[in-house]
């Protein structure tokens, strides 16, 4: 959020808690924020344009029920609510979760390719009737986000999928040979103002470089093939370099990508 990272909740010695922490990126400080009134592991953290965090399942099945599965966290007072939510179901590890702005709501995909949507102003969590066409836990695609209508994320081997949210049938997006033959595999995926996807990845995992490569995107029609989306590398370069000298016994990590204007 902003020039910060929220960590919430999360497994600590192998049980789950309720501890929330923020490092501020400009100062490279982390602050001990209030705790969730719930420990949680594998949950879902979505932040709304209400300055409002929505934490979404988590906690076991012998405590979770209606009144206590999920939280909201209030950016501004830095208090925590339990959020009463009418569900249908309460998936208890969800894999992905990702802000759908346009239809203000969260929408969320469970271990078990199970999809739902969550609005904030009905207070709803509704089950949205389709299933992903590969079970998120029998395949590697993290990242989640959302351009326009549709979802896109990272696969493996320097592939970027899309679908339809609603629908869950995921492609690949076309025309990025030349990063896959690179053989490399995309650390991180995020999007920028301009509506374009940024990736993150070094040329092997043992490397001292970090690059970056912004690709834009379009639609395409197809007669046979129904609709394609084709992606084209805008820049592509090196971004961080760590001294071989000095850091060789280092590794490093994108958790977050976010733009700052200077």
């Amino acid at each position: 959020m902003g020039c910060g990272i929220y960590i919430i909740g999360g497994l600590v010695d192998g049980k789950p808690t309720s501890k929330v922490s923020f490092f501020d990126c400009f100062e490279h400080r982390w602050y001990r924020m209030p705790p969730m009134k719930m420990a949680r592991a594998s949950a879902s953290a979505s932040l709304m344009t209400d300055s409002k965090i929505y934490v979404f399942g988590g906690c076991g099945e012998d405590v979770a029920n209606s009144s206590n599965w999920a939280e909201v966290f209030d950016v501004t007072t830095l208090t925590w609510d339990f959020l009463y939510v009418f569900t249908p179901k309460m998936p208890l590890n969800i894999q992905q979760s990702v802000v759908m702005i346009k239809e203000k709501e969260v929408y969320v995909v469970d271990e078990d390719g199970q999809n739902f949507s969550f609005s904030p102003s009905k207070c709803m969590f509704v089950a949205r009737g389709k299933t992903d066409s590969i079970p998120p836990r029998n395949i590697y695609r993290n990242d989640w986000c959302v351009i326009g209508t549709f979802l896109f994320c990272r696969g493996t081997r320097g592939r970027i999928l899309w679908c339809l949210p609603y629908e869950l049938h995921w492609k690949e997006v076309k025309g990025l040979e030349e990063l896959q033959q690179c053989g490399f595999d995309i650390t991180k995926l995020c999007t920028n103002p301009a509506g374009n996807i940024v990736i993150f990845w070094k040329p092997h995992p043992q490397s001292l470089e970090l690059w970056s490569s912004e690709i834009s995107i379009s639609l395409v029609k197809r007669r046979r093939n129904g609709r394609e989306i084709l992606g084209k590398i805008e820049w592509s370069g090196v971004v961080f370099k760590l001294d071989p000298l000095i850091d060789s016994s280092y590794s490093f990590k994108v958790l977050c990508a976010n733009y700052v204007l200077a």
